[in-house]
């Protein structure tokens, strides 16, 4: 029966396909295609389970699935022997080699049509099943896909995915804002970077850079585990966002002690008013990082070249780098991209990036400050 397996085999290598892309792509365990390739049938659980996989993966390699199966029952049927008791006499009956014979190809024939009647009444409702779920997951798919949400009033609530694009206009001019991700948390690309909202979490965001708020977007629902549930969003905009209320959380705040900085510092933003702003990471090596936005959510992990981080915060930040040479840092806010240059190769950097009011000048700053 090794005929089987080694066409299987050399058909796969001619396509230079892996094991383990082929057990991806045909959802079928690579220990299964590897036996079927070895010709070794007892790690399947029952017959029609072999007929089934053989099928599928003929099917796949653009094989005739209808001729393997069959070769294969022939072949299965051909090792299978007669019992002995067949070719006993009968009460005094003796049978001539001729009447075995022909008693030996009718069991044969009978067999295989009761084997393929079996395997194809318990195969094919399965495939069946099978093609009919991916195809109702492939129509939902692309239902979902590039749906354009217009945010054509004052509060817009509704159930966004991954592809979609949220739509505004602001004094005549066209905003877009495209769902990157929604798990863990929703990420929403705009012109001024990408926006990190988590669930319960509230942004305020400026597209065209005059200092106020165009867009309020709150994230009410999400599935951290699940994508394709997509994410709950309830927008506000032009008027709304002045007239709502907010809870403190969502606000820029800033402390007394911040107003008080001392005067070491690097200016990267200056405005009449605080507003959130955008950490992009990009590593250049390896490197421990620690970030902490907002006094809270901290987090740490090791990082590797060409990775990328994202991270939002309402007040400001404070990074830790084991390496600061590794790390390239931009700093996005208000419509504007200031890069930041870190520190010399192998330094170990604490820095806080915030927003402090200048007494004198009654105006906001976004300062850059190392911390000892």
């Amino acid at each position: 029966m090794n005929e089987i397996g080694k066409l299987l085999t050399e058909t796969r290598i001619k396509k230079d396909l892996e094991l383990d892309q082929v057990a991806r792509e045909t959802n079928i365990a690579k220990r299964y295609l590897e036996a079927l390739e070895n010709d070794d049938y007892s790690v399947f659980p029952a017959e029609p389970y072999v007929v089934g996989f053989l099928r599928n993966y003929c099917e796949y390699l653009d094989l005739d699935p209808d001729e393997i199966a069959n070769l294969y029952k022939q072949i299965k049927i051909q090792e299978t022997s007669l019992p002995p008791d067949a070719l006993l006499e009968r009460r005094g009956f003796a049978l001539s080699k001729p009447l075995i014979i022909g008693f030996g190809v009718i069991a044969a024939v009978a067999v295989i049509i009761v084997a393929v009647f079996f395997a194809f009444k318990s195969i094919i409702p399965a495939i069946q099943q099978k093609r009919t779920e991916a195809n109702v997951k492939t129509e939902i798919k692309e239902a979902r896909e590039a749906k354009i949400h217009e945010i054509n009033k004052e509060k817009y609530e509704q159930r966004i995915f991954e592809g979609d694009t949220l739509k505004l206009n602001i004094k005549e001019k066209e905003f877009t804002l495209e769902v990157e991700k929604i798990s863990p948390k929703l990420s929403l690309k705009t012109a001024l970077g990408s926006q990190i909202i988590s669930l319960g979490q509230t942004v305020k965001i400026d597209l065209d850079n005059d200092l106020t708020p165009d867009i309020e977007i709150t994230l009410e629902d999400i599935d951290k585990n699940n994508a394709d549930s997509g994410a709950l969003v309830s927008i506000v905009s032009g008027t709304g966002i002045a007239q709502g209320s907010h809870s403190a959380e969502t606000d820029v705040v800033v402390s007394e002690e911040d107003s008080q900085a001392s005067a070491a510092y690097k200016v990267l933003f200056e405005s009449g008013s605080a507003y959130p702003v955008t950490l992009n990471a990009t590593f250049r090596g390896y490197c421990l990082f620690r970030h902490e936005a907002d006094r809270a959510n901290r987090e740490e992990r090791y990082y590797q070249k060409a990775e990328q981080l994202t991270v939002q915060a309402n007040n400001g930040l404070r990074i830790w780098a084991s390496n600061g040479n590794a790390v390239k840092l931009q700093v996005v806010a208000g419509g504007k991209t200031v890069d930041l240059e870190v520190s010399r190769p192998g330094e170990v950097i604490v820095k806080d990036l915030k927003w402090i009011r200048d007494d004198e000048t009654k105006r906001f700053k976004f300062i850059v400050v190392d911390v000892d």
